[in-house]
């Protein structure tokens, strides 16, 4: 097969998790009276938790930096993660179908470290990934390369050889910059998006073509 690993995004693609991002910002929030409209969520889906608490400190006019901040919104987003997310149509399926054909899997998110284990521990499938490459592990975060690229090098495969899956512009942007094969899940949260740099799109996991590694 000319591809040899598949790098999964984690929020929007595992999980359908971005409106728990969200929920957790206005739970912070709730404090300086404000909330996120439908368009701000739509400015930080996919982003770091520092681009999303400088847009939303610069957005709202909050007093304090992004260490003030951050804190209480990682709490927040920990708790909601562990409790809240639930595996994404096709998940299961398409993991077991990739191990069965030696297909090496990655993960390259945008989410910090104890996020992920919170969704892959919840999710039950920690084990089924051989390589995981989160935002405090590379110098800029997505729509840079840099996460894709580190996980397809803790892979050891080459980036042409690597498929991304991925759910938002900014992380089908970082994925092509790094030279990979793009396919775009839609969920509920991200329907909507400007998809069409990807590759392929497809409604779930589910759908999935093996032939894609072949390509």
């Amino acid at each position: 097969m000319n591809k040899q690993a598949v790098i999964f995004d984690m929020d929007g693609v595992i999980t359908d998790s971005e409106p728990l991002y969200s929920e957790a910002v206005n739970l912070v929030l709730a404090k300086a009276g404000a909330s996120l409209t439908d368009e701000d969520h739509r400015a930080i889906m996919g982003s770091s938790i520092d681009f999303t608490w400088q847009y939303v400190i610069d957005r709202f006019g909050l007093e304090g930096t992004l260490e003030d901040w951050k804190p209480s919104y990682d709490h927040a987003v920990v708790e909601l993660l562990s409790s809240n997310v639930i595996a994404s149509d096709g998940l299961g399926w398409l993991l077991n179908a990739l191990k069965s054909l030696g297909i090496r899997i990655g993960l390259a998110t945008s989410s910090q470290r104890n996020w992920v284990e919170a969704v892959l521990s919840r999710l039950a499938v920690t084990d089924a990934f051989d390589a995981i490459a989160t935002t405090e592990m590379v110098e800029q975060a997505k729509p840079a390369p840099d996460v894709y690229l580190l996980a397809a090098t803790k892979l050891g495969i080459g980036p042409e050889r690597c498929i991304a899956i991925e759910d938002t512009p900014r992380g089908i942007a970082s994925a092509k910059s790094a030279g990979m094969f793009v396919i775009a899940v839609r969920t509920g949260s991200t329907a909507q998006m400007d998809v069409s740099a990807a590759d392929q799109v497809i409604d779930n996991l589910g759908h999935f073509e093996m032939d894609w590694l072949s390509g």
